[in-house]
């Protein structure tokens, strides 16, 4: 969808479905492409799927989910013809188990670059503030509480755009790219594991997974708490796999819950120093009818793959610097019977999101 403002901005999130080189390990003890024709062919494809993907999407930024080789990204790149568009942030999984996030930001007309120097990294600690170590309930049960997790299973991509155009010139955005732990069981040693584990695997496996992705969820709350500054104009956008719906505890815990407009009278939404508008929220209030799924298991339709966005991108907010146009979901292909047919084209097994922006300041918030 063309852009009618230099300023207008367009933001996407994309799962790549273990995006890796033939003969990498990804999550198992065999590499997901093996090395020998086969491989290679396979490869082949998802490099061609993955790089229609990324022309449909046309997007202005670009977060990556899934990302095991920096290189097989900016291959599908090259082969979008893309590659001299785009300032790419990637890196390389550091081992089994551990893929990273990662981010495309288009270039500007001029080919400068939107992305601030200096300002991405991976953030893979909790912030030092946010413990939970011997806390009691004042009701019900007085247990003491503790909770050792300190690190986010996949590094959290945090980044920092100036959008193009000026007179006035938009405020810089912050970016963040995550990819929280999924509902699936956690991966547990059972070397000198305590008996619970004998006795009831499947349960503590599936507990942890649960606690583990909430801990992350408020962890990466607290980080946006310290961005999103009440008064001053502090732009904020999520992108990512959150591994869980909408109306979750842990995606509404990301979002802080504000409050949507929606009848003329009302002040929702005026202000909401705190809170993240879901772009899914935003389309189905725009749209009659309005199907948005990510991600098909066990014939269940889900909405994993989510954009939120702080009020400066909400239409009836005080501080809105962008409008919302329209949001979309590209899921055509998850309508197949099984993951083997999806590998068969090189598709992802989640849907892509797309949500536009239009430059649109609140008249009182524009420069004389």
């Amino acid at each position: 969808m063309p852009r009618t403002n230099r300023r207008d901005l367009s933001f996407a999130t994309f799962n790549l479905l273990n995006l890796s080189l033939p003969g990498q390990i990804t999550y198992g003890s065999k590499p997901a492409l093996a090395d020998d024709a086969d491989g290679q062919e396979a490869y082949a494809r998802k490099i061609r799927w993955t790089a229609q993907a990324l022309q449909l999407l046309d997007a202005e930024v670009i977060g990556f989910q899934e990302v095991w080789s920096a290189a097989a990204l900016i291959e599908a790149f090259e082969a979008a013809g893309l590659r001299d568009q785009y300032d790419i942030i990637a890196r390389d999984a550091p081992g089994k188990g551990r893929p990273q996030v990662a981010l495309a930001v288009r270039r500007g007309e001029d080919g400068e670059s939107q992305l601030i120097a200096g300002s991405a990294e991976w953030v893979a600690s909790f912030p030092e503030t946010f413990r939970l170590d011997g806390l009691r309930e004042v009701w019900g049960s007085e247990e003491e509480i503790t909770v050792t997790i300190s690190e986010f299973s996949r590094p959290v991509l945090r980044a920092q755009i100036q959008p193009t155009g000026t007179r006035p010139k938009p405020p810089p955005v912050q970016l963040f790219v995550a990819h929280l732990k999924s509902k699936g069981p956690a991966r547990l040693s059972f070397r000198d594991a305590p008996p619970v584990l004998d006795l009831h695997g499947s349960v503590v496996k599936s507990a942890v997974a649960h606690i583990r992705r909430v801990m992350e969820a408020a962890a990466l709350r607290v980080m946006l708490d310290a961005e999103i500054k009440g008064e001053a104009l502090s732009p904020v956008v999520v992108l990512g796999d959150l591994n869980d719906d909408s109306l979750s505890v842990t995606t509404e815990m990301i979002s802080g819950q504000p409050g949507y407009r929606l009848e003329e009278k009302s002040t929702a939404g005026s202000r909401s120093d705190a809170g993240l508008y879901a772009v899914e929220r935003l389309q189905q209030y725009r749209s009659l009818r309005h199907v948005y799924y990510t991600h098909i298991f066990r014939n269940k339709m889900e909405s994993l793959d989510h954009i939120m966005v702080s009020e400066e991108f909400y239409d009836h907010a005080r501080k809105r610097q962008w409008s919302f146009r329209e949001a979309e979901v590209i899921n055509d292909h998850l309508n197949r019977e099984s993951k083997a047919e999806l590998a068969e084209i090189g598709a992802s097994d989640h849907g892509l999101v797309r949500a536009y922006f239009d430059w649109n300041p609140m008249p009182e918030m524009k420069e004389s």
